[in-house]
């Protein structure tokens, strides 16, 4: 075999390092799909308020809204993979304490408060660090197929596997899913820490800051993660347009508990296996995301997967019968998987490495940052006008979100946004003092 054939062959294979990454991922995401069940069963056993079990849901997601920009400037300055594992670390220690309230009887709605608030903080600085470390074990080309692989892995652990087990050993007893899943998290953290190298964002990082005569306070950082994504009107766009879908789903998501039980009529023990059938659509969306991404194109992906969400959401409402929602549920799922696959290499792809964590926290700021308002939201509007009135409402924030990417979200702005980025890439290659400016000017794009 020649080198070069060689070359060839190794370089369509995902690196050994991404492996260990994905089995931490998909360990993980088993003990997150045994705690998606039974943290909103346990909430539905301490009461039945609408508002309250959807406050839970904002507790969680609420670090999204106000920690995510700082925490992406945190992530810029450190090493991932020592982010990984601490954020890992902490996860551990809430599950055993929630274990032992939940396995005592001590538990009470605001501790899940409290509980879903601290494992919120710790989701925003694991996965804005994960998604920096794919590309920095990864090559390019192989991104969509990295994230594809990643994503179904997950997803097939969380819903097939987890949600399942969650809802069977709940009602065995109420402790041992939080305990289970603190078991996840600590074996997580033992395949990570294997992992060779250092996960600064580039080896000029190791340098005092002062050193490289750039600004030095987290304040200023974030903001020159905040300006590099506004003046981006794709990235711009796409986080917009996300942060309005959430808003939508999650009008629906935070009370779901309360619409399978009440609306549905599904058993504690059965909403495992409910979550589980609606998960089959986002296995096959991560699967298929890099083709779907050929099949329809980028900018098409991203448009069917708006339209999709549209109608499920619509339909949802109108048919509130257990097969029918389940099916709609699957065909979301996979409409979301497919975007996934698709924005999430488009940023890796696009951001400089040691911009990564500042414009992708920026970004999930806008698209994740809806969440707690979409959950405090829909509790009130459930509890108001019923547990289907959520579903049409979240349609129309989705329908927002497509009239604001009509614009800029096309092939050609796509096309000319990883062109730049590969320009930037190879010019760097070339400076002899390969010093990427720390916040180069995006193209401009129409």
């Amino acid at each position: 075999m020649t080198p070069n054939a060689a070359s060839t062959r190794s370089g369509d294979r995902l690196p050994a390092a991404y492996w260990r990454l994905w089995t931490a991922s998909t360990v993980s995401n088993l003990g997150d799909g045994v705690f998606l069940v039974a943290l909103p069963l346990l909430a539905a056993r301490l009461t039945r308020s609408e508002v309250s079990i959807s406050l839970v849901a904002a507790a969680a997601s609420l670090p999204w809204l106000v920690l995510s920009l700082p925490i992406g400037a945190i992530i810029d300055r450190s090493d991932r993979k020592r982010i990984l594992i601490r954020a890992d670390s902490f996860r551990a220690l809430v599950m055993v304490t929630l274990a032992v309230l939940a396995g005592t009887g001590h538990a009470r709605i605001w501790m899940l408060w409290i509980a879903a608030l601290a494992l919120g903080v710790a989701e925003v600085f694991f996965d804005n660090s994960s998604q920096a470390l794919v590309p920095a074990i990864v090559p390019s080309h192989l991104l969509e197929r990295a994230n594809g692989r990643r994503y179904a892995a997950e997803l097939a652990a969380n819903t097939f596997v987890g949600t399942p087990i969650g809802s069977i050993v709940f009602a065995a007893a109420v402790w041992l899913p939080f305990g289970l899943d603190a078991a996840t998290f600590v074996l997580a953290v033992l395949l990570v820490l294997p992992i060779r190298g250092s996960f600064r964002a580039t080896p000029a990082d190791d340098r005092p800051l002062a050193d490289r005569g750039v600004r030095t306070t987290l304040r200023q950082e974030t903001r020159d993660g905040f300006a590099w994504l506004w003046k981006f009107p794709l990235l711009r766009s796409l986080a917009v347009a996300l942060g309005l879908s959430n808003l939508g789903f999650q009008l629906a998501q935070a009370v779901f508990v309360l619409f399978a039980q009440e609306r549905l009529h599904i058993s504690e023990r059965a909403f495992g296996f409910l979550l589980a059938v609606m998960g089959v659509g986002a296995v096959v969306g991560a699967l298929l995301g890099e083709r779907i991404a050929k099949l329809f194109g980028q900018s098409g992906a991203i448009y069917w997967a708006l339209i999709t969400w549209t109608l499920t959401l619509t339909l949802t409402g109108l048919f509130p019968v257990t097969w029918f929602v389940a099916l709609m549920a699957a065909i979301e799922s996979m409409a979301a998987t497919a975007w996934n696959v698709v924005t999430v290499s488009l940023r890796q792809q696009i951001v400089p490495p040691q911009l990564f964590g500042r414009v992708n926290s920026v970004y999930r700021w806008f698209g994740w940052g809806t969440l707690p308002i979409g959950s405090a939201i829909g509790g009130q509007i459930a509890h108001e006008y019923g547990l289907r009135a959520p579903y049409f409402v979240g349609a129309g924030f989705v329908v927002l979100a497509i009239a604001v990417s009509v614009r800029h979200v096309n092939g050609r702005s796509i096309a000319a946004a990883v062109a730049a980025a590969s320009a930037l890439v190879g010019r760097d290659e070339r400076d002899d003092q390969s010093a990427t400016p720390l916040t180069p000017a995006p193209p401009s794009m129409t």
